[in-house]
């Protein structure tokens, strides 16, 4: 279906349906979060063994945290272990619904540098 001389994409006409989209907004945080996580690894040349082995745990522990949505049920603590041992700074950041919309573009500027 046509919409103003454009066809709208999968994602689009998901985001139409209010619960894909809750879900989306909730879950895009820690999916970014991931993503970095696993950029530095990348980065780094090293796999889930090897971050296991610096921060004392099992492969395991490190791919369950790691895998799709993991990261929202490891703690804060493991989160910034991670990030620690990979050579980032974990900034937990909690700012009110109105100035997250000022401060999100900015935010994600200085992410992709």
């Amino acid at each position: 279906m046509k919409t103003k001389g454009k066809f709208k994409t999968i994602a689009d006409r998901e985001m139409d349906d209010p619960e894909f989209k809750k879900l989306f907004e909730e879950t895009w945080p820690a999916f970014q979060l991931e993503v970095q996580i696993l950029n530095a690894l990348e980065r780094r040349h090293w796999t889930y063994t090897d971050l296991a082995k610096v921060l004392h745990t099992q492969k395991s522990a490190i791919s369950r945290d790691l895998k799709g949505g993991g990261l929202q049920s490891a703690s804060i603590s493991r989160i910034s272990k991670m990030a620690k041992a990979l050579g980032l700074k974990f900034f937990p950041l909690c700012i009110s619904e109105k100035k997250a919309k000022q401060f999100v573009p900015v935010i994600k500027k200085l992410v992709a540098a």
